[in-house]
């Protein structure tokens, strides 16, 4: 069967995320209602702690891609060298989250404990996936296990069986073992055919580059999530759920680009340097762009809809979501930039400075910040740091690509495809000739 093209396989992605993303929606709104903002808060905690436990995994995930796509070497043994370290990797984050949830006794670090492994292999696996262009394949799996199947399971015990945060948690564990398992069906064919026994120079090899890829993921992720941690720790339990709600509904709009940037990521890594860059360049201003008009809506529209969907309690949610918003804008494009930076240039190290000076800056504003503004002044901080981090990947990411300013960030006619600018000439067409 032949491939589908990039805009295929985006709008199929676009088309699972939005399923996901509405189930979620749903169910968010179910649990809010059921659990308040304290409940609220201690499921989202949750999920933050996996994500950000599972970056060990990105780093993993970029070695597999620079190895098999950059360096173009066996599949099956860079895939085999990256299961003996998930083995080691798995219990060793299950004892850490054991450990904490020992000492703290908050169930949150429980469930991620029982999660992580299967998590990290659910993130390590979608890679060959990607290489091998697939991706609705692995979309399909996602959309009715960890993302919308997941949250209508939720919605339903929730609504009409009144269950409690613990077993909204358990069922959150169940459906990443359902992904992981799903995820091994069919993976022999797309490895193809190949020698999967140990080699210490690969080994060697993927170590190096995953660590330094994964403690760059960790610092990123931390980079964006570090004013949650903050939060968490300097105010109640109640303005957790605020805060992360006003999150969450601005990251709504993120869906248009990683829907993209899940579809491109086997080309960025395969495609010689120079069409690399110029792929990553189109896609990045064609996000802002989008992301832009979108992010207008949101700012009208946003706080209407959070007091009116998840009752008054979260109307702060708002005024939070406004100030998050530009940064969340100029962020959504962030994947891109790093998929090039780290992977395909190859310079993770200088990616983990990068993501250093945002996380420290992101950190400090918010320390400073919230004892004078409260979650306003860590909304401010946030969105401050995600702007600056744009800006200076922005301006790597033209050196390492050798393309201009203009080119990464003024949007063109010719990035609208080709069928969409067809039926939108047709439209306009069709509407002068009405009205004359």
């Amino acid at each position: 069967m032949k491939p589908r093209g990039l805009a295929s396989k985006t709008f199929h992605t676009f088309a699972t995320l939005l399923f996901g993303q509405g189930a979620s929606i749903a169910a968010g709104i179910a649990t809010a209602h059921a659990f308040g903002p304290a409940g609220k808060g201690a499921i989202a905690f949750a999920g933050i702690l996996l994500t950000f436990a599972v970056t060990t995994a990105d780093g993993l995930k970029d070695a597999i891609a620079y190895q098999i796509g950059a360096e173009r070497r066996d599949a099956r043994a860079v895939w085999g060298t990256a299961l003996r370290l998930m083995a080691v990797l798995g219990p060793l984050g299950t004892g850490i989250f054991l450990a904490l949830y020992a000492h703290t006794r908050a169930e949150a670090y429980l469930y991620v404990a029982l999660a992580f492994p299967f998590s990290m292999y659910v993130q390590a696996v979608g890679i060959v996936y990607i290489l091998r262009d697939r991706v609705e394949r692995i979309n399909v799996k996602n959309a009715l296990t960890i993302g919308g199947g997941y949250s209508i399971a939720i919605f339903v015990l929730v609504l009409a069986f009144h269950v409690p945060v613990p077993v909204v948690l358990g069922v959150w564990v169940g459906a990443y073992a359902a992904a992981a398992a799903w995820s091994t069906f069919g993976l022999r064919e797309l490895l193809g055919a190949g020698d999967a026994a140990p080699r210490a120079g690969l080994a060697r090899e993927q170590i190096v580059f995953a660590a330094k890829s994964a403690l760059s993921s960790n610092v990123t992720f931390l980079a964006m999530r570090v004013d949650v941690f903050i939060v968490s720790a300097m105010l109640a339990p109640a303005s957790l759920g605020i805060y992360t709600l006003a999150l969450a509904t601005g990251e709504v709009m993120w869906q248009v680009s990683r829907s993209v940037i899940w579809s491109s990521a086997g080309r960025v890594a395969t495609l010689p340097r120079d069409e690399s860059a110029q792929l990553v360049a189109r896609v990045v201003r064609s996000l802002v762009a989008v992301q832009a008009a979108v992010g207008l809506v949101l700012f009208a529209c946003g706080p209407w809809l959070i007091a009116h969907v998840y009752g008054a309690r979260f109307a702060e949610s708002g005024m939070l979501l406004r100030l998050l918003l530009p940064g969340l804008v100029l962020y959504s494009a962030d994947g891109m930039l790093s998929a090039f930076i780290g992977v395909r240039a190859g310079r993770p190290a200088l990616l983990l400075g990068l993501e250093t000076i945002t996380l420290a800056v992101c950190a400090t504003a918010t320390l400073v910040s919230i004892p004078h503004y409260g979650l306003a002044g860590a909304a401010c901080a946030d969105s401050f740091a995600y702007v600056l981090a744009f800006a200076v990947k922005v301006g790597m990411f033209a050196r390492l690509g050798r393309v201009s300013y203009a080119t990464i960030l003024v949007p063109r006619t010719s990035d609208v495809p080709a069928m969409v600018a067809l039926r939108l000439r047709r439209y306009l067409a069709f509407s002068i000739g009405t009205h004359r």
